[in-house]
């Protein structure tokens, strides 16, 4: 979504200073949406968000659609009338409680995570911002200073970076989160479990259940877009979220597939069947392999975390140009998928089976399709399931790390998780992971990036389906799959494969070796002891990158390089 800053402050000094503020963000492009005499609030592109007047000074900056018709609070404490959004409105919004004097009283992220939400104070300052751009940082400064100890998770642990980022002096919300602005507490608000909802089983309600979501969702978010565009993979999830588009396809303004030269890549036979099944013009756009340079990665480090959403920057600079050449202000995409629908699969999926059912389960199909599908015999599975024995994990690679994270970091939606069966919790961290498209990138700052699958309205329905029904116990996301079957081609609704970049990475990663090695050797990572320099320079060569992969540990690590530059350079 587009940017929101939000400004609060008392009489006298603070009050200048929040006055210089607003002249900066005018200067930037923010346009005023609300004045009061001891706040302000501004939004800028791309598609600035709209303000939603809620009741009671309580606003809501962005896209918004009502659920349960029930009215918000206006009386009551400010944890009790976020909640009540929650529960009555779903959206991509950052939420505003405030005083009668327009003083901001407390805050909220959206529970789809749409955009980042970080709040610190300047000069008696309030300021509430969903990015954190460079003009900002010279108008009203953090702290920023990096927390070096928690550096290593952002390299070591795959949910270090989509929780409160190593900086001092900011304090970045969670999906679903609160704070109170007077106390400073945090507290959540909204939780992918709920603490009543009860599990579906019925396969019918189910499939029936989800597909009205996924259109709703789509077709809500769609009335809100002048010039959508929508992203055409070749995948199942992005053809999903096509077909739900409806009557607003021949308002599209872009169909649009990337691919690589190389084949395992190449999914245009399907984005081409998919086209052809909805009559829509498919725009196809070549991804080159290109080396990488620093400032293709200073474009996106400049967030309140590194810019994972950037991770693949040729892509990212291509869908960038053709979205701005379109003149979109929307880009439709299948991210969130995975999650939702619940790809992959294991004895975990068998195991919430007998949780659930008990001895019962033996009997069902779900146990021989779970051991057919894995490849596995039944009664490794079953012997699984019945101990509640968790497979023996995969090794971990300690990349390039100097030593290994000690400390587990735990997300805040994690909390309660041992009610869920292990498949679940699989679910769940796959969830948290789809929050790393909130992160900047190229892309976010030419169009906004809607990605319809992670809304909160879906992600309710998902949780409440047991890993059992959504993949029937045979494949990946077979209630998706089945749910639109007659809605898409048989070749693209049950295809298997999916489109394969492992190579192309390597082979630009070995093309990126001399730029690699004076970033990463020469940089934070390596000055403060964060990455093993013998390890770092082993994995830096060309052949083992080609015969053994690795690049990932060295994109992350250079993405995180980036990252801790900007905010080392703006604490200065």
């Amino acid at each position: 979504m587009g940017a929101v800053l939000a400004l609060s402050w008392r009489e006298g000094a603070s009050a200048e200073a929040g006055r210089g503020i607003v002249t900066a963000a005018i200067q930037a492009g923010y346009v005023a949406v609300r004045k009061s005499p001891f706040g302000w609030i501004g939004v800028a592109g791309p598609r600035p968000p709209r303000l939603h007047d809620i009741k009671g000074g309580l606003l809501a900056v962005g896209d918004l659609f009502s659920t349960s018709g029930r009215p918000v609070l206006e009386m009551g404490g400010r944890l009790e009338r976020l909640k009540g959004l929650v529960e009555s409105y779903w959206g991509r919004y950052v939420a505003i409680d405030l005083d009668g004097d327009g003083t901001m009283r407390a805050a909220l992220r959206d529970p789809s995570g749409a955009a980042e939400v970080a709040l610190w104070t300047s000069d008696g300052v309030q300021i509430l911002s969903t990015g954190v751009p460079d003009w900002l940082m010279l108008a009203a400064p953090a702290t920023g200073s990096v927390i070096w100890e928690g550096v290593p998770a952002l390299l070591g642990n795959a949910l270090a970076g989509l929780t409160q980022p190593p900086l001092k002096g900011l304090t970045v919300l969670d999906a679903g989160e609160m704070i109170d602005l007077d106390t400073g507490h945090r507290s959540p608000v909204w939780r992918p479990v709920g603490d009543e909802a009860r599990d579906i089983w019925d396969p019918v309600a189910a499939r029936e259940g989800l597909r009205e979501r996924v259109e709703g969702c789509v077709e809500a978010l769609a009335d809100n877009v002048t010039v959508p565009g929508a992203e055409l993979s070749g995948g199942l999830d992005s053809a999903i979220v096509a077909v739900a588009l409806g009557r607003h396809r021949p308002r599209v303004g872009l169909w649009l597939n990337a691919h690589s030269f190389r084949a395992e890549t190449d999914e245009r036979r399907y984005a081409r069947s998919v086209a052809a099944h909805l009559h829509v013009p498919l725009t196809e756009l070549q991804r080159l392999e290109q080396a990488l340079e620093a400032d293709v990665l200073n474009q996106t480090a400049g967030g309140v975390r590194p810019g994972y959403n950037g991770s693949d920057p040729v892509f990212d600079a291509l869908v960038a140009e053709a979205c701005q050449a379109r003149g979109l202000d929307g880009l439709f995409t299948g991210k969130g998928g995975d999650a939702l629908f619940y790809q992959g699969g294991s004895g975990a999926i068998f195991a919430d089976l007998w949780r659930a059912k008990g001895l019962a389960a033996a009997g069902s199909p779900v146990l021989t399709g779970v051991a057919r599908w894995r490849r596995r015999s039944v009664w490794s599975v079953l012997a699984e399931a019945v101990t509640q024995r968790q497979p023996e994990p995969m090794p971990v690679d300690p990349g390039i790390l100097a030593e290994p994270v000690a400390t587990p970091v735990v997300h805040p939606w994690l909390h309660g998780d041992e009610t869920l069966g292990p498949g679940k919790r699989l679910q769940l961290h796959a969830l948290i992971s789809n929050l790393a498209y909130a992160t900047a990138c190229r892309r976010t700052a030419a169009v906004d990036l809607i990605h319809p699958l992670m809304s909160q309205p879906l992600v309710e329905w998902a949780m409440r389906l047991p890993t059992p029904i959504l993949t029937g116990g045979i494949t990946d996301r077979h209630l998706a799959r089945s749910a639109f079957a007659d809605s898409l081609p048989a070749e693209v609704v049950w295809r298997r494969s999916k489109g394969d970049y492992t190579a192309t990475f390597e082979r630009e990663a070995a093309a990126s070796l001399p730029f690699l090695k004076a970033h990463l050797l020469d940089g934070l990572l390596a000055q403060r002891g964060v990455i093993d320099r013998g390890r770092t320079e082993a994995l830096l060569d060309r052949d083992r990158l080609m015969w053994a992969g690795g690049s990932h540990h060295l994109s992350t690590a250079a993405l995180v390089e980036s990252w801790l530059r900007r905010w080392t350079a703006r604490a200065r």
